[in-house]
């Protein structure tokens, strides 16, 4: 009874640890979830803002745009004006000559010349005509371009407004653009660890329940278990005498040290082929088998005053939980479950919940045999 009362104790106290990690590891998990909402609320925000600085960022590179269209137009159209101004200009500066030679020979002679008075009347009126309508030929082009100059001169203050703001616009597109690529990033690392931490707790809730259902097994256990057969000898009394479960070469010694994690081996692994009968090295009864994880199938027999022996790595199991046991007897068979890379056996003795040397225990000259009194 002891020694199922260790184990029961050993693993009630397992199971506590467990759940203390659940509840720690379903507290970091709520504090990510809340700091994922968190920032999908401001990726959220992010995103109108990115959206409503787009659309402004568009109007405003249109009117942009269309300002410098206009206003290439309506250079063209100046420059339009200032050759025809320049025509007119030169026009009048032929008929200013032209009235000078006239002044200068003929206008003499035809005043000179009484019968021709009336002709060279309505001869200078007509020229005189000629160059006041020139004349506001050109003071027209002139309002007209003076218009066209100020028009123009406005609309490059409009379009270096514009240019200011849609130069602004796009530096702060790019600031919200970079605090959503921080902010994405941001959440991929929240949804890796979440993810993590899922799964961390996932393993913990199948440990539990792994647990919990060795717990329920060993107190089923408790109530019925004989100690010490009057036909056969304690286990405490076959130190050195015992046999090994399975013949094969040590694959890992007890005592020796992992290839990782820093920990030892609390056993012994033996090679074997796969399928090869995994034998109980004394009498007692199955106190678990099942799958667990580190051990794959794994057989615990409970030999009475603390001590028990550990199978593992089985590839089957042969006995249940509460089945009682001969020395010599098949518990498994032999394979790589567990992660193991190569087919063997895993085998314990524990005293108390604490692993001994088995070594001390076991001896290639034993045989499979029940030892009787």
């Amino acid at each position: 009874m002891a020694s199922q009362n260790d184990e029961f104790e050993r693993y009630q106290k397992k199971l506590d640890r467990v759940q203390q990690s659940i509840t720690k590891v379903q507290q970091h998990l709520k504090s990510s979830r809340h700091k994922r909402g968190h920032v999908v609320t401001e990726l959220k925000q992010l995103e109108s803002e990115i959206s409503k600085n787009s659309k402004q960022l568009d109007k405003t590179e249109n009117r942009t745009q269309e300002l410098k269209k206009r206003i290439a137009s309506l250079e063209g159209e100046i420059g339009q004006l200032q050759l025809e101004l320049k025509s007119q200009r030169q026009g009048l500066a032929q008929q200013i000559r032209a009235a000078y030679a006239i002044g200068d020979q003929k206008a003499i002679k035809l005043l000179l010349n009484q019968k021709d008075v009336s002709s060279l009347g309505r001869f200078l009126v007509y020229f005189d005509y000629l160059n006041r309508a020139r004349e506001d030929q050109i003071s027209s082009f002139l309002r007209s371009i003076a218009k066209h100059e100020q028009l123009d001169k406005e609309l490059n203050a409009n379009l270096s407004e514009y240019q200011q703001n849609l130069k602004k616009r796009r530096k702060q597109k790019n600031a919200l653009l970079s605090q959503r690529l921080k902010k994405n990033q941001l959440l991929a690392r929240l949804e890796q660890k979440i993810s993590n931490q899922e799964k961390n707790l996932s393993d913990l809730e199948g440990s539990r329940s792994r647990i919990e259902n060795l717990l329920k097994s060993l107190g089923e256990l408790l109530a019925d278990i004989p100690q010490n057969p009057s036909d056969l000898r304690p286990f405490k009394q076959q130190k050195g005498r015992l046999p090994w479960p399975a013949s094969g070469p040590f694959l890992a010694m007890y005592g020796e040290a992992r290839e990782q994690g820093g920990l030892k081996w609390n056993g012994v692994l033996i090679s074997t082929k796969h399928g090869t009968p995994v034998r109980a090295v004394s009498h007692g009864r199955i106190a678990f088998a099942d799958w667990l994880q580190g051990f794959g199938f794994i057989a615990i027999i409970d030999h009475g005053e603390g001590y028990m022996s550990l199978y593992g790595h089985n590839e089957t199991l042969l006995k249940q939980a509460g089945d009682w046991i001969e020395a010599g007897e098949a518990v498994a068979t032999s394979g790589d479950s567990g992660g193991q890379p190569l087919p063997g056996v895993y085998f314990e003795i524990r005293y108390r919940g604490k692993p001994i040397n088995p070594r001390h225990w076991c001896s290639r000259a034993v045989k499979f045999a029940a030892i009787v009194e």
